[in-house]
């Protein structure tokens, strides 16, 4: 059985993803446009790059519900918005995503649009998450589901250590994981439909999606790179033996630091990948 992750040792790689993917939230925030003055909430908010985000645009006027289930998480979404001078109509709130009760008790009033990235997936029914999240929204309010799109990549095929692919067997490996992690969830229900079935499942009407490209391309920073370390190094530990001996044996020689191959020190590094976001709207 795989192990659960634990959002809690993730922190600082999801403080760093919030700010590498902070064009995103823009850009998708721009496309969103959340009205001054309105109600939205991030849910599932992580380190809150999109909740500050969010905030802005909405104004002095509005209120943000920044929802997490993580307090560590949550701690770095509070720094986040005082940071950014919009501490005062964000509430920063944790609960579990799991149950209509949770979510009713922390989202007191109707909401204008509510943001929900990379959440719905982990949930074990993921058309009961979007029927809870739909029930939450004033007439008219929008449903914004931050799913699917292409997962980042970072490395040429070919690194001359181990044969080419690598990244992309590892990608295998990851889906492998997440599959088995997602059969041994309690309760958990199939949802064989893309998510704009499940949006329109959920009585969401004017169903869309747009997706929006993150491109950094090589040589990167040196914060860039320590996150593709990071990050390398977290997910070949997680798919642990659904790698093959000979990939383990590439990747340890990739991460280590000391030795010849480390990938740290390679100037080809590059970051690429797509969002899309889907989005529903409650009927007027």
């Amino acid at each position: 059985m795989p192990e659960e992750l634990v959002w809690a040792e993730q922190a600082a790689a999801l403080d760093h993803s919030a700010a590498l993917l902070a064009p995103l939230d823009v850009a998708a925030a721009d496309w969103l446009q959340p009205p001054a003055g309105g109600t939205v909430a991030d849910v599932g908010c992580g380190a809150g790059g999109m909740t500050v985000v969010l905030a802005e645009r909405v104004g002095a006027g509005g209120v943000v519900y920044a929802v997490d289930g993580e307090p560590a998480l949550l701690d770095l979404a509070r720094r986040r918005a005082a940071a950014r001078g919009v501490a005062a109509w964000t509430r920063v709130v944790e609960a579990d995503l799991e149950g209509d009760e949770n979510l009713a008790t922390t989202i007191t009033e109707a909401v204008d649009l509510i943001w929900a990235a990379h959440v719905v997936h982990h949930l074990p029914d993921q058309q009961a998450g979007i029927d809870r999240f739909a029930r939450l929204l004033r007439p008219g309010g929008r449903l914004a589901l931050a799913e699917g799109g292409f997962p980042l990549v970072m490395l040429p095929s070919d690194l001359g250590v181990g044969a080419p692919g690598l990244e992309a067997r590892l990608r295998a490996a990851e889906d492998a994981w997440f599959g088995d992690l997602r059969a041994s969830m309690p309760g958990v229900v199939g949802a064989p439909h893309g998510w704009p079935v499940l949006l329109a499942a959920a009585g969401l009407v004017e169903v869309t999606a747009r997706s929006f490209l993150l491109d950094r391309p090589a040589p990167l920073g040196e914060d860039d790179r320590d996150f593709v370390v990071h990050s390398l190094g977290k997910r070949v530990e997680r798919v642990g033996e659904r790698l093959d001996g000979d990939d383990r044996a590439a990747w340890s020689r990739l991460l280590d630091r000391d030795g010849p191959d480390w990938v740290g020190r390679r100037a080809d590094l590059y970051l690429l990948s797509v969002r899309t976001v889907h989005v529903g709207r409650r009927p007027a």
